[in-house]
């Protein structure tokens, strides 16, 4: 997905646009997939109230993403300074979630019961 944020800020050829699109839609498609799944695997019972709060969040930056980069296209900077932000928070993330993958902290969040969560 990084790398099909970061390809249009490389070159704007049709081939890289495309090239672009298929790199974000199908990681897209399979991060949703895998968050859903995970959301039921450590929910359990409160799995709904979870996979809101993260389809919300998806929202959140459906509506603050395109906000950001009009206000860089109205300031004439084009689309390459919200690109580079987006690439380099994709990145940031992939590194904490690494990071948690390989020694998860102790105040992780895990199942309390149907009612939420706790730390």
């Amino acid at each position: 997905m990084t790398v099909g944020v970061a390809l249009p800020i490389l070159s704007s050829a049709m081939t890289a646009i495309v090239l672009a699109a298929c790199a974000v839609g199908g990681t897209f498609v399979v991060v949703t997939m895998a968050g859903m799944q995970e959301a039921r695997r450590v929910a359990g019972a409160a799995a709904p109230r979870l996979m809101a709060a993260m389809t919300a969040s998806c929202a959140a930056g459906q509506i603050v993403g395109p906000l950001c980069v009009t206000a860089f296209a109205a300031a004439g900077m084009g689309f390459a300074p919200a690109l580079a932000g987006a690439t380099l928070a994709l990145i940031a993330s992939t590194a904490a979630l690494t990071a948690n993958v390989r020694a998860p902290s102790a105040g992780a969040l895990t199942p309390r019961s149907s009612a939420g969560w706790r730390e």
